[in-house]
């Protein structure tokens, strides 16, 4: 749904002040009558300047907003970068996807890297002593 123009709003409050219906509007301006009866009733008495900005203010209102806050991307930032914990654990305490966070790091909208993540995911491989098998933390090229 595009918005209206002022122009439009104009040619509304004009055609209100000579008692037009709001069907014989609609027709002349070719919109929907519903839109132009959502329109009208945004703003008692009509004025057609008023209306507008109200529209503009209201403009920031639509579309997808962001879950990126400034508090959350610090909060990502100590805990990840410097406590170490993995986006996972992040993304339960917050009540997010955890995905979300993977596509916020990839995307660089985080001032870590995917470098900066805890080793968790790296397969450990066994060493052999001769006697027992023993786990290394690190795996052996």
């Amino acid at each position: 749904m595009t918005s209206l123009s002022s122009q439009e709003r104009t040619v509304i409050q004009t055609l209100l002040e000579l008692n037009y219906s709001i069907r014989a509007i609609a027709r002349f301006i070719n919109r929907s009558p519903a839109t132009v009866s959502v329109e009208i009733h945004q703003v008692t008495p009509y004025k057609a300047d008023i209306a507008h900005a109200l529209a503009l203010k209201k403009r920031h209102l639509r579309g997808r907003h962001h879950t990126l806050t400034p508090a959350i991307a610090v909060f990502l930032n100590e805990h990840i970068g410097i406590l170490k914990w993995s986006p996972e654990t992040a993304a339960h305490v917050l009540g997010l996807p955890f995905k979300t966070i993977y596509n916020w790091l990839n995307a660089g909208r985080l001032k870590l890297s995917l470098a900066d993540l805890p080793d968790k995911g790296i397969r450990q491989k066994r060493q052999s002593d001769g006697r027992r098998q023993v786990i290394c933390s690190r795996p052996f090229n």
